[in-house]
Order: structure tokens, then C-alpha cells, then sequence
């Protein structure tokens, strides 16, 4: 395995830190305090399993990115996804035991049923997708860590603290309500951009009303309701008919178009809206049931394509999508022969189960003694379950001071930053980056970080 240079690499060009005598102290803090307010209250929320309705973190020191930097990050993002859809497609016909049990074994149920149909019968595999970044420290480009497709989130969570610290740094600015909509406007939104998306995979399956139906179909005391919520309301915005159902509520023939926003084995089999996860041909179903998508082990092997020509050959990536390949940090499938590797350098690797979410397996070995490490390695080694686990080099993120806006109060430390780019393969693409910041190397946003707003370059310079 190549260990590439930094100036190799390529890819979306990095942000930059853009920030004026304007946006801090105490004037950062106002506006942090304001923004954080006026989110919570339009859905900026998670919803625990106790009922409890918790005001998710705002940090105040937004992530100023270039349009250059943005479009860079959504198009490489997009030859990811398209990478890994050819791979995944390849590799269920003439891939090894282990690709297999990678893409097949940790799905059953209904899951599995509907998952049977994704390359036979549904006419898109993902609508929209989101890749996760971290921000090199030592500079250079953001480095894709893993790609998500079955409930690509926080569209409207990025939304609501974007719009909402512009609001709040115009009026601290004296800028004119009209002023103050213009600069909201110029930032652009998530949730335009996803309804887009799904009004265009309407048009592409032959719909023909100017405001298609939407429902937007979650489970049940959904964590994210505010968030969904919110997203409704903007379809309605914008002349839709559009509704929160569960899969119980969902029926699919009462809509045009149904946005899933639920893992398919939360789905009762005998549930109305399980009649569309079975026919993804039938109903305009964004995305269709495709959790095989995110497998570690498929990245694992999206990033071996880098070296392995006959893979990327037999998977008929192209050029552009070979070049994202090579720009991945190397992820590799855990084997006997490369935890020797491992085992002598430490420091440089990440362990994560190839099936896994929420970064609940994931193993740092910078930050583990030796012998926990060795531990670790050898039990990944011997545990083959859903393709086992993978190692990815690690990326040293970036820390940097900040201001951190919670219901008990405001608090400084410095915080750890991911990127989250949004991309789609249908005729109209989400794009747009979401930041989330937290303390610890294994961003959580709930767990002492928070949600970072996300502002293009050219509005932060209007604010100034």
C-alpha cells in the first residue's frame, strides 16, 4: 500500500478560517446566543427515547468555505458515490465470499427482500447520498472517511443554523430586513435543494404536476422529527402537499413522490409503506432500500481500486471516479497479513466494523496503549461477521478554538471539525456541506460538540 503525498492527493479543495474583528468576543457571542435561540426554536432539536426534546449545540464561530471549495467537495463527493454504486453492483456478481458477506449478511428480513431489488428493479440507487470529510491539520483537502446513503441527514439541520447566524450577524450589523433576506437567499438552501431533487426523480419517472405530493416517512419517535418537521413545512412552503407519516400511516398510492427516511428493518413487514421498499420500480421512492452502500468494507474496496487496475476495470469505474479512488485515505479489509502492519504502526491506523454506525466500533490506535491495541487487532482479525472490519489510515483533524452555544450556557474549548457534502446521482444533485463539531477525534455532536454553521465566503465578506 502506497502511503501517497500529501501533494498528490487532489481532490476538494480545502476551506478557510475567515473571520474579522466584526464576529468576535463579545459580538461573536451575541450573535452565537441569538442564532442558537432561533434555530432551537424553528427544529434545530433531537428527540430522545424518553420524550425529552433536546436543543442540539451551535457553535458560533461559523466554517467559512469558498463556492469553489463547496462545488470541489459536492463533485468529488458524487464520483465517490458513483464509484461505489458501479463497485457494489460488481462485486454481488463476482466478488469474493468476503465482498458477499459484506453487502448481504447484515440485512434480513424485509431489509434483505427489498435490498434483492436495488440493482434489478429500482430505477435510481441513490437520489441523495452524503459523504463525511475530516479536515486535515496539517492543511490540504478534506479527506473522505466514509459515504452514507440510506438516511443521508441534516439537510435541514444545516439550514437552520446557516439561515439563523446570518440573521443574526445582519441585524448585529445593522443591515435592513430586505438586506438580511438577500444575504439568507445567497447562501442557498439544503432543503431547496432536496425538494429539487425529488421533484427531478419525480419528472424522470414521468410525473407531470408542477407540485408533486410528498411524504416524508420516518419511524416513529424519530430522533430527528424537529429536522423533518422542518422540511415539511418547507415543501408546504413552496406549494406541496407534504406530510410526516410513519410507515404504519405511509400509504404509497396517496403520494407522488415518498422520501425514506427510515432503515428498512425499523419497517414492519405488513406495514402500508413496506408495499413500496418491496417495488422501488413501482413508486418514486428516493432513496430505494440501498444500506449496502455504506459497507466499510465496500470503501475498503472503492480505495483498492487506487492499486487493483483489474478491480476498478471490472467495477467499470472511470477516470474521474478512479481518480477520487486514489484520493481516499487508504482503507483496507482486515487480514492476518496486514495486522503485522498494524501492530507496528500503530498510531497511523483506525479499526472500524465494516457494518457499523453512529462510530460506536470504531478504534483509534494513537489512542490506545499497545497492548490494548494488539487486543483489538487480533479480535478484528478472528471476527468476520458482515464482512469483519476494516482499517483506514488515520486523518489528524484540525482543532481549533470555539465558542460552543448550549441551553445551560456558552463554553470554550477547542473543537474537532468533520465536513458533511451532500451528492445525488438523479438528474437534479443535492449539493452543500453541513460541519459538525465536537471534542473528541470521533465527532458527536451531542457528546460536547455541536452543529457549526456552514457559510459560502462571499456572504461572510458581505457581513463584514
Amino acid at each position: 500500500m502506497r502511503q501517497r503525498p500529501r501533494e498528490e492527493r487532489g481532490g476538494p479543495a480545502p476551506g478557510k478560517e475567515h473571520m474579522t474583528a466584526a464576529f468576535e468576543g463579545e459580538a461573536l457571542e451575541a450573535i452565537g446566543r441569538e442564532a442558537a435561540a432561533r434555530a432551537w426554536a424553528e427544529g434545530l432539536t433531537v428527540l430522545r427515547p424518553d420524550g425529552a426534546v433536546v436543543p442540539i449545540p451551535l457553535v458560533a464561530e461559523p466554517e467559512a468555505l469558498s463556492r469553489a471549495a463547496l462545488a470541489a467537495a459536492a463533485a468529488e463527493a458524487e464520483r465517490i458515490l458513483s464509484g461505489a454504486v458501479k463497485l457494489a453492483r460488481a462485486l454481488l456478481v463476482s466478488g469474493d465470499a468476503r465482498d458477499r458477506a459484506a453487502l448481504e449478511e447484515p440485512f434480513s428480513g424485509l431489509e434483505a427482500e427489498a435490498m434483492a431489488k436495488l440493482f434489478t428493479e429500482a430505477p435510481l440507487a441513490a437520489m441523495m447520498a452524503r459523504v463525511d470529510w475530516l479536515l486535515p491539520a496539517d492543511g490540504g483537502a478534506p479527506r473522505a472517511l466514509e459515504l452514507n446513503a440510506t438516511i443521508p441527514a441534516m439537510s435541514g439541520y444545516a439550514d437552520l443554523a446557516a439561515h439563523a447566524w446570518i440573521r443574526a450577524a445582519a441585524r448585529a450589523r445593522g443591515k435592513t430586513p430586505r438586506e438580511e433576506r438577500a444575504l439568507v437567499a445567497a447562501c442557498g438552501s439544503h432543503m431547496e435543494r432536496l425538494r429539487d431533487a425529488l421533484v427531478g426523480v419525480y419528472r424522470q419517472r414521468g410525473g407531470t404536476r408542477e407540485r408533486p405530493s410528498i411524504a416524508l416517512v420516518a419511524r416513529p419517535g424519530d430522533a430527528q422529527i424537529g429536522e423533518l418537521r422542518r422540511i415539511a413545512a418547507h415543501f408546504r412552503q413552496m406549494g406541496h402537499r407534504a406530510e410526516n407519516l410513519t410507515p404504519a400511516t405511509c400509504v404509497p398510492e396517496e403520494w407522488d413522490v415518498l422520501y425514506r427516511h427510515v432503515w428498512a428493518n425499523r419497517v414492519e413487514p405488513d406495514a402500508p409503506f413496506a408495499r413500496a421498499l418491496r417495488a422501488p420500480g413501482r413508486y418514486v421512492l428516493a432513496n430505494p432500500v440501498n444500506g449496502l452502500l455504506e459497507a466499510k468494507a465496500l470503501f475498503a474496496r472503492l480505495s483498492e481500486c487506487a492499486e487493483d487496475a483489474d478491480l476498478a476495470t471490472r467495477a467499470g469505474l472511470d477516470e474521474g471516479e478512479r481518480a477520487a479512488a486514489a484520493r481516499l485515505p487508504v482503507t483496507r479489509r482486515v487480514t492476518p497479513e496486514l495486522a503485522r502492519r498494524l501492530l507496528e504502526e500503530r498510531e497511523r491506523w483506525v479499526l472500524k466494523r465494516s457494518w457499523d454506525y453512529g462510530g460506536k466500533s470504531v478504534r483509534l490506535g494513537a489512542e490506545l496503549a499497545p497492548d490494548a491495541w494488539a487486543l483489538v487487532v487480533a479480535e478484528a482479525v478472528e471476527d468476520r461477521r458482515g464482512g469483519g472490519f476494516v482499517a483506514q489510515e488515520r486523518i489528524f483533524a484540525a482543532r481549533r478554538p470555539a465558542t460552543r452555544v448550549a441551553p445551560e450556557g456558552l463554553s470554550r474549548a477547542p473543537l474537532y471539525r468533520d465536513l458533511s457534502t451532500y451528492c445525488g446521482l438523479g438528474p437534479s444533485r443535492p449539493s452543500g456541506s453541513v460541519v459538525r463539531a465536537a471534542a473528541s477525534p470521533i465527532v458527536n455532536i451531542l457528546g460536547g460538540g455541536g452543529l457549526a454553521p456552514v457559510i459560502p465566503e462571499d456572504v461572510l465578506d458581505a457581513l463584514r
